[in-house]
């Protein structure tokens, strides 16, 4: 059998490795001060709380079925826990924080292997390190950014392959993608591109069919955190149907085959997208974008990275759930390696005022991001954006909306653990805590965990009939045996649910029922 000669020769990165490999570290280590620093110290709201106690509990499921796992997001997790001696839910939180320092450093590979421009490649990664959406979420407990971490890697391997490396760069594209399969199914959208990129390059000779083949295995390797658990709940139900439904889409089947645009939804995300990047790495992605035969990158790499960017723009902006926002940062790691490569075509430009002056803005726009963002914040509270229709949906106890929307760094958001600890605290042994909110229960139900306060009940308040009048009977015995029954509401000012005939005290945000 005839080889190509580019078989035979050893493996060959495409710029030097030392060079990238040192500024890895520096972009690496100074990422994760940032969201180190600025990471949430408790336990969090929503999502963000429930993932948290179900890593704390060492719980590896989920009502909502297997797709919500994040299997590998979860024995990251586990690990924390078991390395670290800080508060739990903190120890959790820094594998968001971790996740993402790994994304934006990655990011950074991606550019100056591309490019070779190492401004280009900066100013991309600070371009997503600071980035609303992308900030906030790797300063909470969230599966997200660990996904952006190994898609940067997918794409950094992509490139490298584009560029004239060989199998070591086909293995790691594969291996990352697989492993982004394992944490969230989010990365399948990109797994058909990498097998397209992978035949490709055994079809040009750059690999030996035994690399695509150990490639595919390294794919379903990094996979294993999730199919094992796919394989082990269809050993034990036996229901073939039912298990691949809740391993491909869970209790989300509608909203994942969804056609249409849902408006509102979507409008949210496209304005996040516009707030995460108040500066100049928009401009800069489209320009990488309109001139990207003049920027030296291989096409196949651009036609790679075009897919992968089209595919999850188009996934999300038609996901018909509240958070749909969230789920944008794959398309803001994508956007910043195209961002990257507008930077770069910009430093070919002759030097000029022009070239001198896009420069300055683009650092100075950078530095002031985080001023944009408690600006917006403050004018928005200051108007009352959230007040009307909104305002029931927002204003939890102690929680700023504008605050925890807004604001990325979530060390100064500490609501749900103040509500959960105040709550625990004024129920007492043997107490009983409603919920209205049932998103505030995965706080609660940790501080009770991690509390020695005796025989603490919680409870949602149902909107059955039955159930009300089952747990007003409850209410009544508690009150009745001298025990605290302790009400947290979902709007703070007006509680929505209260039993009929009863005397509530306000205690901070929180309410105690004093007699029945």
């Amino acid at each position: 059998m005839l080889h190509s000669p580019a078989i035979e020769e050893p493996d060959r990165p495409v710029s030097s490795a030392r060079p990238i490999l040192v500024g890895w570290i520096l972009v690496f280590v100074s990422a994760l001060a940032l969201y180190a620093l600025t990471a949430n110290r408790g336990v969090q709201w929503q999502d963000s709380g429930d993932i948290a106690l179900r890593i704390y509990r060492g719980d590896l499921t989920n009502p909502l079925g297997l797709a919500l796992v994040h299997a590998l997001h979860f024995w990251l997790g586990r690990f924390a826990l078991a390395v670290s001696n800080v508060e739990p839910v903190f120890a959790i939180t820094l594998v968001s924080a971790v996740a993402a320092a790994m994304a934006v450093a990655n990011l950074f590979g991606c550019v100056m292997t591309a490019t070779r421009n190492l401004p280009s490649a900066l100013f991309a990664a600070a371009s997503l390190a600071v980035a609303n959406t992308f900030w906030r979420l790797a300063t909470v407990t969230e599966v997200y950014t660990l996904t952006a971490a190994l898609l940067a890697g997918e794409c950094w391997c992509l490139l490298a392959l584009a560029g004239g490396a060989g199998r070591y760069a086909l293995w790691g594209m594969l291996l990352f993608n697989g492993l982004g399969v394992g944490n969230h199914l989010q990365a399948g959208l990109t797994t058909p591109v990498v097998v397209v990129v992978a035949v490709q390059a055994w079809r040009a000779g750059r690999v030996r069919l035994a690399d695509l083949l150990i490639g595919v295995a390294l794919w379903f390797a990094g996979t294993l955190p999730y199919t094992i658990l796919v394989l082990q709940e269809l050993y034990r139900s036996g229901d073939w149907l039912g298990t691949i439904k809740s391993a491909l889409v869970g209790n989300f089947g509608a909203s994942v085959a969804n056609a249409g645009l849902p408006l509102q939804f979507t409008a949210v995300s496209i304005a996040f997208l516009f707030f995460s990047f108040p500066n100049l790495l928009l401009p800069a992605a489209v320009y990488g974008l309109v001139k990207g035969p003049l920027t030296g990158v291989p096409i196949m790499a651009r036609r790679a990275l075009l897919a992968g960017l089209i595919l999850h723009a188009l996934f999300v902006l038609r996901y018909n759930v509240q958070d749909q926002y969230t789920f944008l940062l794959p398309v803001f790691v994508l956007l910043c390696i195209f961002g990257g490569f507008g930077a770069a075509m910009t430093r070919r430009w002759n030097p000029s005022i022009m070239r001198r002056g896009i420069t300055a803005g683009a650092v100075i726009l950078l530095a002031v991001t985080p001023l944009v963002y408690w600006g917006t914040a403050s004018l928005l509270r200051h108007y009352g954006l959230f007040h009307g229709t909104l305002h029931r949906k927002h204003a939890k106890p102690y929680r700023d909306a504008y605050e925890y929307l807004l604001i990325p760094w979530s060390v100064v958001e500490d609501s749900a653990d103040r509500m959960s600890r105040e709550a625990i605290e004024l129920a007492g042994a043997g107490g009983l805590i409603v919920t209205e909110d049932s998103m505030a229960r995965f706080a609660l139900q940790y501080r009770q965990m991690r509390s020695a306060m005796a025989g603490v009940e919680i409870e949602n308040w149902s909107s059955l009939p039955e159930a009300q009048t089952e747990l007003l009977e409850r209410m009544r015995r508690k009150v009745a045996a001298g025990r605290r029954v302790v009400l947290v509401p979902l709007n703070r000012d007006a509680p929505a649910v209260p039993p009929p005939g009863e005397a509530w005290e306000r205690k901070g945000d929180l309410y105690v029922l004093i007699s029945f």
